[in-house]
């Protein structure tokens, strides 16, 4: 029913493909408040993606 860590990752990447390519359609198109709702929408996106960056275990940095 609940979808994996993983699962979860690949779709927040793939959500922000699919939100991307609609922001250029709206962007030629659409309204201002489409606009806004799209860049509302990337934004949030962003934090779930950072959020996961944050999560994730860094490699070893070799100097």
């Amino acid at each position: 029913m609940y979808a994996s860590v993983i699962d979860r990752d690949e779709s927040l990447d793939k959500l922000a493909e699919y939100c991307i390519a609609a922001r250029g359609v709206i962007e030629a198109s659409g309204t201002s408040v489409m606009r806004q709702l799209i860049d509302l929408l990337l934004f949030e996106i962003g934090v779930a993606l950072a959020e996961k960056a944050e999560i994730e275990p860094q490699p070893a940095r070799s100097n």
